[in-house]
């Protein structure tokens, strides 16, 4: 349900949304325990946080939502249940304290469909939390990128969007390898070598669309996605990040270590097997090293048959 919401988020991001989730449910389990209470002593509440018609508004978990929702990330069916459930949460408990206040009773089928809403309310933000819990370990940990598994499943989230979409859709990807790496590391050490790889990985993130992601896809290659382009409009894009690699030295004691990578892109096809589509941007990029490195090379779908 929230896969693709992973390729819109960095590390820090999901950390703080986990913890933003914990510290909004435990504000709502505290409500519930209120609006329980008052119903098992059968007291009428008058505070307006509880019986307004706007009162999911007011509580700690809503005022966090609708900040959440202003950011258009979040805009998705998801998030989009989740705030209609607590709406109904809301509305619901309104109904029974109002009716509490006018009889002293409450009606027993309208508390059943209460507990029934808060049930399903809980479920789904437990599988929000659970979400970015998870996702907490889909980073890779020297680059802060997403982790060749993260790319996987972005990848095949990809070839379904695809499908669904037949010819209304495009992804292309990317395959990029930081040139002489293994010089860097027996010259300046793996440490120095770590710090290298974040600032590629700080670069590549910084250059490209609001909407593509990066991973880390093992030692120095790196995979790029790159839905709403075609070939053409991809090699652009990765021509700038290529370019930016190569003008932005990487300063070290006072020397300035020029770093390149080399490219190698591609379309995902809907009939793609994900590994065939990566086999070919791998093709492509190694075709760009045989040409001299620090370069972009790209190669079809049509051509590779």
């Amino acid at each position: 349900m929230f896969t693709s919401l992973l390729e819109r988020r960095d590390q820090a991001d999901v950390e703080q949304l986990s913890d933003e989730i914990k510290s909004a449910l435990a504000d709502h389990h505290r409500w519930m325990h209120k609006v329980s209470l008052a119903i098992a002593a059968r007291r009428p509440m008058k505070d307006r946080s509880f019986i307004a018609t706007d009162a999911h508004q007011y509580c700690y978990f809503g005022q966090w939502l609708r900040t959440l929702l202003a950011d258009e990330r979040f805009q998705t069916r998801a998030f989009e249940k989740i705030d209609q459930l607590h709406k109904e949460l809301h509305d619901t408990a309104r109904v029974l304290l109002l009716s509490l206040e006018q009889t002293q009773q409450f009606d027993e089928a309208q508390y059943d469909t209460f507990l029934k809403i808060q049930h399903t309310f809980f479920n789904c933000v437990l599988s929000m939390l659970e979400f970015s819990v998870i996702s907490k370990y889909q980073f890779d940990p020297t680059t802060k990128l997403l982790n060749r598994r993260s790319a996987n499943m972005l990848l095949a989230h990809e070839k379904v969007r695809l499908q669904q979409r037949a010819n209304h859709a495009s992804c292309c990807i990317a395959l990029g390898d930081i040139d002489k790496f293994k010089a860097v590391n027996d010259t300046h050490g793996h440490d120095l070598g770590d710090l290298v790889l974040e600032h590629v990985a700080c670069i590549f993130k910084a250059t490209i669309r609001k909407h593509d992601s990066v991973a880390r896809f093992g030692g120095e290659e790196f995979l790029f996605i790159m839905p709403g382009l075609d070939l053409t409009g991809t090699e652009k894009v990765i021509e700038r990040v290529r370019e930016e690699l190569a003008s932005t030295p990487y300063i070290h004691k006072g020397q300035a270590l020029t770093i390149t990578a080399s490219f190698g892109v591609t379309q995902l096809t809907p009939d793609d097997d994900i590994k065939d589509a990566v086999k070919r941007a791998d093709i492509a990029l190694y075709t760009a090293k045989d040409e001299g490195r620090n370069r972009t090379v790209c190669l079809s779908a049509t051509e590779a048959h």
